[in-house]
């Protein structure tokens, strides 16, 4: 607090004293000016005046003045002045002469002492005057003329000597048509050569100074809103800073029309001038709300700036006579508005430096609504004539300058404390983090022990003492269970802060829910005198969800159990109205009254080791209200007395149980239909072969014991053995594990989908991972199904069970069509074949012997193909067409011709579905060459290409029109082409394609997988 302090009235001090500097330097030039006489009846007596010791007099008080008129010195005896007050407008009621716009003549009559030669300074006239020192024209600033069209406006500072004399006449010729208002608007200064060199030199040097002070801070705020994460307050203090200075610029001494003269006109500067007053004053309404959000709110903030911005559309859009007259009202406007705004402003922040003491940025924020007010007040009496100086105006400025850099150096402090304390709550979080991590470890070690444990003693324990080991096996599948949940409440902990969590809510009967939550629980209490009672009646029902009520009530009763000794667990249940009360209560320790609610909080950690050794992570408690109240209930304290007990009150809606009695009966019966009729089904078939795989030996053997008698199981705990029994053995299904090491499941997938199609071999992914892309991305790689881990028995098994039917379904559909393929046997093909036979009997016997042992062989062959996807060495296949050839032949004799172009290492290693090529040579033949006139050609080309093996069948027959192609792969005219093209869409990469050209031939390729004969498979012989 002393640190504090100290710094207030440090930068109290030093606010202080500049303000003070700052403003004996801006006093200091016109100290005297206030003391010197005034103009009675346009004649000023400055006989006693001395310059060199009085200083600088201002030529206030009454002058002669000609309205309506652009009179010479000369002409002045010829007609009657009126007075004036000068400075000031001249259509002001005091002084009312003649309308705002148009013409008038100034004269005053100077006495002077005997002096050296004098300075004469005027600083501004509304809009452009002729200035006439002792008959002579000695400045012109603009062109005032009686007519419009020919008045020229200017107005920018000067000075002109006056030669030493006893008396000067002063003659002004002033025109306006552009400004609201016409006039002397700022005192005429006279004093000795010197000292107004020295003032014009000063006034000239602190604006020129202020510009680039504004400037620089300006664009220094604006690089701080860059680099300090775009923070609203220093965008608007840095586009105010920049607007100020271009204010600056264009009032007082009016640097930019005096350093520009020529280059910039009239409407230009001036329209700039006004641009930087209202537009300043805009964005410093919006920098006072975001130092204070709630003076007013955004959209109040708004309604107030859009006549200012509107106003500002008109000065830019519009020619400057046509906006001047809207100026007073503008000015009144924002004056009015800005003063109500900082009055907000500072009634709130006295509030709040009253509520909260220790704020060290009031002083500052005081400050520059301080000088703003200041700032204001000089600005309305110096531009109404009742100040003489400005000098209130440039220290105000300068103050507030001072004051927002203060200001924000102190909240740039107070950030740097802010992320100083969030970087050590940062700390203490990762410190938090690393405790419940150990916390957590310690949870999960615990059961994972005694499950080691005991496991380790069945493995050792004789099997005759049978009901030992089931005890034993029974505690380890509570210990298991109570892990689960363990997990569990960690998972729902994480998913409840992101509001992630969802209910599915039907009628729940809470009796049975407690009874399962008791047995489970039943275990903790076997080492206490403590007995769990369950005093709700049997059918009571609620509406929750089932998964989510069990869960709630298992961390209820465990922490009650655990905290209690001796004595017993009691849960009862009363309704009152919609509404069913469930009462969990304990006689076990008890919880302090100021406690009562902080058990539920997430971050709720016991402070007594004595009483709470072994509290957990805390989690159960608070997920279990959470869960609660996302079910349209909630969980309290009802009641607790220390060293008593507790009894904590479970509200949840009732519900009837008629209806859930009928939808129970109804479920089970169809279960029922369902589970017998696979049964049966079973029953009379062998059972299927299905390979799981996986790399931890828990998952095996908990889906062996759920698989082991329905199924004929194979088992791989890595990717390349499950290749390798996949090619020994005939495998009708497949479950692997996503993530498995060296080679993941999704791999796994897409090496099977090489050789096996989605309808041969389905595949099931089991994976503890529901994302999206993690689903999308196992069917992708071509699975069947997704099962997330842990499943039940029943889940897997149905889903097997439907991915089998279907796959039955498809090989039926198969077999079908390879019945079709072999009836495509023509009888006409076999009676020629046969007639051709018996005719070479007669000329040679051991010929006809050949062709009869191809033609036996060739049926035969067909067949005994009895599976659609059946793969053979490519040998066979090219014997098999070779025979088919070798019997056409008889029917061509020598119009036909076949070859053959493939390697011999091809022919031995590589596997090919069978019957795959053999229709595509008979259609070759009996197709394209049968109606060809003259001799034909028939070319078998088989060869590699990467990782794939194409095979073209080429003829030189009659061939087809792309109509005719389209129609035989849908109506499936010719052998077999429409079962060939949908055998290669069921395998993986595979792909069928036909060119042909009418009266040129037909080509078929085909792609298929690369297979090689790496193991033993059956052969037809």
């Amino acid at each position: 607090m002393k640190k504090k302090g100290g710094t207030h009235w440090f930068s109290r001090v030093l606010t202080i004293g500049a303000i003070l500097l700052l403003l004996w330097l801006e006093y200091y030039p016109t100290a005297s000016i206030h003391q010197s006489p005034k103009a009675v009846g346009g004649e000023l007596n400055l006989t006693n005046w001395m310059f060199d010791q009085d200083g600088v007099s201002l030529l206030n008080g009454e002058w002669d003045f000609y309205p309506d008129q652009l009179l010479k010195p000369s002409e002045l005896a010829n007609h009657t002045p009126v007075s004036i007050k000068v400075p000031g407008r001249w259509s002001e009621k005091e002084n009312y002469q003649q309308k705002n716009r148009g013409n008038g003549t100034y004269h005053l009559s100077i006495r002077l002492p005997d002096s050296e030669e004098l300075l004469l300074k005027v600083q501004n006239v509304w809009m452009s005057h002729r200035l006439y020192v002792n008959g002579e024209l000695v400045k012109e600033m603009g062109k005032p003329h009686e007519r419009f069209k020919e008045h020229e406006a200017k107005n920018i500072p000067y000075t002109v000597p006056i030669q030493p004399a006893s008396e000067v006449e002063l003659v002004l010729q002033v025109s306006n048509y552009l400004f609201y208002d016409g006039g002397i608007a700022h005192p005429i200064q006279l004093g000795s050569m010197e000292e107004m060199t020295m003032n014009s030199f000063l006034s000239f040097g602190s604006d020129m100074a202020g510009v680039y002070l504004f400037l620089v801070f300006g664009i220094f705020h604006l690089y701080l809103y860059q680099m300090r994460n775009k923070e609203m307050i220093y965008l608007y203090s840095g586009l105010h800073l920049l607007l100020v200075s271009l204010l600056v610029a264009t009032t007082g001494e009016k640097l930019l029309m005096r350093l520009l003269d020529g280059y910039l006109s009239f409407q230009i500067t001036y329209k700039l001038q006004d641009l930087s007053i209202f537009l300043s004053m805009t964005v410093l309404i919006f920098f006072l709300q975001s130092l204070e959000p709630r003076v007013l709110s955004k959209k109040v903030i708004r309604m107030i700036a859009s006549p200012i911005l509107c106003f500002c559309v008109a000065v830019v859009g519009l020619p400057y006579q046509f906006y001047t007259h809207m100026k007073p009202f503008m000015t009144l406007y924002i004056f009015v508005m800005l003063g109500w705004f900082i009055v907000r402003l500072l009634t709130i922040l006295i509030k709040s430096e009253k509520r909260q003491s220790s704020s060290n940025e009031f002083w500052y924020v005081a400050g520059i609504v301080f000088f703003i007010m200041a700032l204001m007040v000089n600005s309305i009496l110096y531009h109404t004539g009742y100040t003489n100086s400005n000098v209130i105006g440039k220290f105000s400025t300068i103050g507030f300058l001072t004051a927002l850099n203060l200001f924000l150096a102190r909240r740039f402090t107070n950030k740097m404390n802010e992320v100083q304390l969030l970087s050590d709550q940062l700390q203490k979080s990762n410190d938090i983090k690393d405790e419940f991590l150990a916390r957590t470890s310690h949870e999960l070690k615990t059961p994972l022990h005694g499950i080691i444990n005991i496991s380790n003693h069945l493995l050792k324990e004789k099997q005759e003492n049978l009901s030992r080991q089931k005890e034993n096996i029974a505690l380890i599948q509570d210990t298991s269970m109570k892990l689960s949940l363990l997990v569990n409440d960690l998972t729902d902990a994480i998913k409840l802060r992101h509001e992630d969590i969802h209910v599915q809510m039907k009628s729940v009967d809470i009796s049975v829910v407690v009874q399962l939550v008791f047995q489970l629980l039943s275990f903790n209490t076997r080492e206490k005198e403590v007995r769990l009672i369950n005093d709700i009646k049997p059918m009571t029902f609620v509406q929750a969800d089932e998964n989510r009520l069990r869960q709630v009530l298992y961390n209820l009763v465990a922490n009650a159990v655990k905290y209690t000794d001796t004595g017993q667990v009691t849960a009862t249940a009363k309704r009152e109205g919609e509404n069913l009360f469930v009462s969990i209560t304990d006689t076990g320790i008890g919880i302090p009254k100021e406690e009562w609610d902080m058990v539920f909080e997430d971050s709720y950690r016991v402070v007594s080791p004595k009483q709470f050794s072994d509290n957990g992570m805390g989690l159960g408690l608070y997920i279990s209200r959470q869960l609660a109240r996302k079910m349209n209930g909630d969980v309290w304290v009802e009641h607790s007395i220390v060293g008593k007990g507790t009894t904590i009150s479970i509200q949840l809606l009732s519900a009837k149980g008629d209806e859930l009695d009928k939808e129970s009966n109804s479920i089970n019966c169809r279960q029922n239909i369902k589970t017998s009729s696979y049964e049966k089904s079973e029953h009379e078939q062998q059972k299927k072969r299905i390979l799981l795989v996986d790399d931890e030996p828990t998952n095996i053997r908990v889906l062996t014991l759920m698989l082991e008698d329905q199924f004929e199981l194979f088992v791989a705990y890595r990717g390349d053995h499950a290749l390798q029994l996949l090619n020994e053995h005939k495998v009708d299904l497949v479950i692997t594990d996503v993530m498995m090491p060296k080679m993941s499941g999704i791999e796994l997938v897409q090496l099977i989908r090489e050789n096996h199609s989605i309808l041969d071999l389905p595949i099931i992914m089991a994976t503890v991972r529901n994302g999206e892309k993690d689903i999308e991305l196992a069917y992708q790689a071509g699975a069947n199904d997704y099962i997330l881990k842990p499943f039940t028995e029943e889940e897997i098994q149905s889903r097997i069970r439907v991915l089998l039917k279907l796959n039955d379904s498809m090989e039926q559909a198969l077999q079908h069509e390879l019945a079709y393929l072999q009836a495509q046997i023509n009888p006409h093909f076999l009676h020629n074949a046969i007639s051709n036979i018996i005719a070479i009997c007669y000329e040679d016997g051991d010929r006809a012997a050949e062709l009869l042992a191809s033609l036996s062989h060739y049926l035969r062959y067909l067949f005994q193909m009895d599976h659609p996807h059946q793969r053979i060495p490519l040998y066979q296949e090219l014997e098999l067409i070779q025979e088919y050839v070798e019997l056409e032949k008889l029917r061509f004799s020598e119009r036909i011709h076949y070859e053959v172009h493939v390697t011999s290492m091809l022919k031995e290693e590589i596997m090919i579905p069978a019957l795959l090529i053999q229709p595509l040579v008979e259609n070759a033949i009996r197709h394209g060459l049968f109606h060809k006139r003259g001799e034909g050609t028939v070319t078998l080309t088989i060869e590699e290409q990467g990782e794939f093996i194409c095979m073209t069948v080429e003829d030189d027959g009659i061939g087809m029109s792309q109509q005719q192609i389209e129609e035989l792969k849908k109506t499936g005219k010719g052998v077999g082409v429409k079962n060939i093209d949908r055998r290669v869409q069921s395998y993986h990469n595979a792909s069928f394609h036909i060119h042909s050209e009418q009266g040129k031939g037909t080509k078929c390729t085909l792609l298929l997988p690369k297979q090689r004969c790496t193991s033993v498979v059956e052969v037809v012989k």
